[in-house]
């Protein structure tokens, strides 16, 4: 706490000092002893399923606007966390693969479900190997923190991440840009709008190819590692054959190919020499093999809507198809010793059905709705011997073992959820409950060179059946102020981890979690400020992690419980007519309970749950002027973490600046970009290799690069 207060300290202090320039500069009074008010834009959000004022909704919320994802340069779901508050995200370096995702303390692992899910115009993308998108006609982004479980369902304990992408209109608009920068990235987007049928049918396209060569260099190929493509396109018909009937048809497509699977850099510079004879700087290594990242993903999804005289029926219908694979130089080392690869193919339908009051209905809103999911993935995992290891045992080079397993996830839940006012709408109760059932299914093989290691797993079946309520209470002071305070449960599911020979240790029960809030959501007219404020406790039951039992058996187990504390503050207002301030602080601590590590004997009580930052906070000062100026400075910082449960291995906190300046007119801009400006290096993920150490995926280097954007 000491280094949240002495860190995030100067983000208050600035916040502070720009509400009373704020306050000299906007809060004047008139000759009549007036106090001229900045009429404040209203930010709306769908967390709740409908359209509301995201200052009336009884959650933390960060909202990113459209504006914002581009003045921010936000190209992807891994930029999202550098703006906010108690979110962070990771990944071993290939994208093809699971990324860690954590909201306020609460994460997952590559074993089961993720703890925060991804969801992309009302479609769940509900899985650790889903990601890695590219962000591209963005309307917004909601960032949903705390347990989720009521609305949507399983694996969303930490929170929820909703992207609402641009609807097709009924104007005429197109618009290309392109983009370079160092380390050769070469980009072209484009986005087309066009009405086919006048009030009835509209056709919305958008797209975009990347590339550039990688951030780290491979001393023994002399190339890079980390090279990086992607694919990526939307088109999304409208239909509107009544004034309450419609039709949106979604196809999106987002491929990658990449070269080098999970780049990672020694974090032990002298010890890595001494291995390897290489002496590597911040962004190098040196590996005899390369590997790959590559992963096709299509999504197909229908979203129906009718609106009746007194409610509303919503339809969501979804198919998604992903093939990823990945190969990596699994010693990290020139060694031949031998090569690890990953390749996960998956299959997935969900429909949800809701019925629900129109948004227009202030004094009782509810809703009910009932959701369908089936997910079945195919898994590939495993190691290839190297020349060094085939000529010891005697086999082929390349010789496999292997991992093989099946697993089907289906999930079905009934839901509902209503608020009601009284005192002249001042105060507000929301109750809501879902029942959720979910069943799991695995099939197991390991071999190698083909031939059985143990006796296979088959038709192993689990289901887990929960509860999910949730109950909040709000007071509007007046309609700039609101109070409130909250109660909900979230749910990750349980299931089977698809490595393990074991049927008895295959399994792992779901994770609980029940997180209590209080927070205050206020707008400030006379100064144009808008400041919002919450505290939150969570304590997690059954808490899942990935648990070494012994040498050569890594299995997914509910280890412990965790407690979690923390608060987020964020603010934004104008400074001049010209000149903007956004800002945010977050704090996050997290501790494992009784917590015994089988294989070392250490009791992890206490320790700091691995992977979560302390703190994180973000300033943001913006000019924009109406001769077509603009510029941008940002200084994010972020708190300490610890790799491992034993808290030895700590990434100390560090602070990243970046900047953009550019020149905008009605159809065109123009705009220069630079990104850890001071070049930082920092480690976002890793693992602990018995003769490097700890070795991990790094956050990028120094970037700059030039964009220029057109529009008829």
């Amino acid at each position: 706490m000491k280094e949240v207060l002495c860190k995030g300290l100067p983000v208050t202090v600035i916040l502070v000092f720009g509400i009373l320039f704020a306050s000299d500069a906007f809060g004047e009074t008139n000759e009549d002893e007036t106090i001229d008010m900045i009429e404040l834009e209203t930010i709306t959000v769908t967390a709740q399923k409908r359209e509301e004022d995201v200052q009336k909704v009884t959650e933390s919320i960060t909202v990113l606007s459209d504006t914002f994802v581009e003045d921010a340069q936000i190209e992807s779901t891994e930029d999202i966390w550098h703006y906010v508050p108690n979110l962070s995200t990771s990944n071993a370096g290939s994208r093809d693969y699971w990324s860690r995702i954590r909201v306020r303390g609460i994460s997952n692992t590559a074993f089961g479900d993720p703890a925060v899910s991804l969801f992309i115009d009302d479609v769940s993308y509900a899985g650790v190997y889903a990601f890695n998108s590219a962000l591209f006609d963005i309307e917004r982004i909601e960032v949903l923190k705390g347990p989720q479980g009521t609305l949507y369902g399983k694996n969303t304990s930490g929170g929820a991440i909703n992207i609402v992408t641009k609807s097709p209109g009924d104007t005429f608009e197109a618009k290309a840009g392109v983009e370079a920068g160092n380390f050769d990235k070469r980009e072209i987007s484009g986005v087309m709008n066009a009405p086919l049928l006048e009030d009835k049918l509209y056709f919305r396209l958008a797209g975009l190819y990347s590339t550039r060569d990688g951030y780290i260099k491979n001393l023994f190929t002399g190339g890079d590692v980390d090279n990086r493509e992607t694919i990526a396109g939307t088109a999304n018909l409208f239909f509107t054959p009544t004034d309450h009937l419609s039709f949106d048809l979604t196809f999106r497509i987002h491929d990658f190919n990449d070269d080098g699977g999970f780049p990672m850099v020694a974090r032990d510079k002298s010890r890595y020499q001494m291995a390897t004879g290489f002496a590597t700087d911040d962004f190098e290594t040196a590996t005899d093999f390369i590997g790959e990242s590559s992963s096709k993903n299509q999504t197909t999804s229908l979203r129906m809507s009718y609106e009746l005289d007194n409610f509303d029926l919503v339809s969501v219908t979804a198919y998604r198809d992903m093939d990823n694979e990945s190969s990596l130089d699994a010693d990290f080392m020139p060694s031949e010793m031998f090569l690890g690869f990953n390749a996960v193919e998956s299959e997935s339908i969900s429909q949800e059905l809701r019925i629900q009051s129109k948004d227009s209905d202030e004094s009782f809103k509810w809703l009910a709705g009932a959701y369908y999911s089936n997910d079945e993935k195919d898994y590939e995992t495993g190691y290839k011997l190297g020349r060094l290891y085939a000529d010891m045992m005697g086999v082929p080079i390349y010789t496999a073992e292997m991992h093989s397993a099946a697993i089907e996830a289906e999930d079905m839940a009934v839901f509902g959820q209503g608020t009601v006012r009284f005192f002249s709408d001042a105060l507000g109760l929301t109750a809501g409950l879902r029942y959720e059932r979910s069943k799991r299914a695995l099939d197991h093989q390991h071999t190698f060179d083909g031939f059985p290691v143990a006796a296979p797993i088959n038709d192993l079946e689990e289901t887990y059946t929960e509860l999910l309520p949730k109950l909040a209470l709000d007071y509007r002071v007046n309609e700039d102020i609101m109070a409130y305070a909250s109660v909900a449960r979230g749910y990750k599911a349980g299931g089977f981890a698809y490595a393990v020979d074991d049927p008895a240790l295959a399994g792992f029960d779901p994770e609980i979690s029940n997180a209590f809030e209080l927070g205050l959501k206020t707008e400030f007219p006379e100064l144009g400020l808008r400041f919002n404020v919450a505290g939150f406790y969570t304590k997690v039951d059954d808490y899942q992690d990935r648990v070494q039992r012994d040498i050569m058996t890594v299995i997914q187990e509910n280890v412990s419980d965790a407690s979690i504390y923390g608060f987020e503050l964020e603010a934004s207002m104008p400074l001049s007519e010209t000149l903007s301030l956004n800002g945010f602080l977050g704090y996050t601590h997290a501790e494992y309970g009784d917590y015994l590590d089988r294989l070392t004997l250490v009791n992890y009580k206490n320790n700091r749950v691995s992977q979560i930052p302390e703190y994180d906070s973000g300033l943001f000062l913006e000019y924009r002027d109406s001769f077509g100026l603009f510029a941008r400075a940002e200084v994010q910082m972020f708190g300490s973490s610890y790799f491992d449960r034993a808290n030895t291995i700590k990434q100390s906190p560090y602070t990243l600046f970046n900047m953009k300046v550019g020149y905008e007119q009605d159809t065109w801009d123009i705009y220069l970009s630079g990104k850890n400006l001071t070049d930082k290096q920092y480690f976002l993920d890793g693992v602990v290799d018995p003769t490097l150490g700890f070795v991990g995926t790094v956050g990028e280097p120094r970037t700059v690069s030039l964009s220029f954007n057109y529009r008829l």
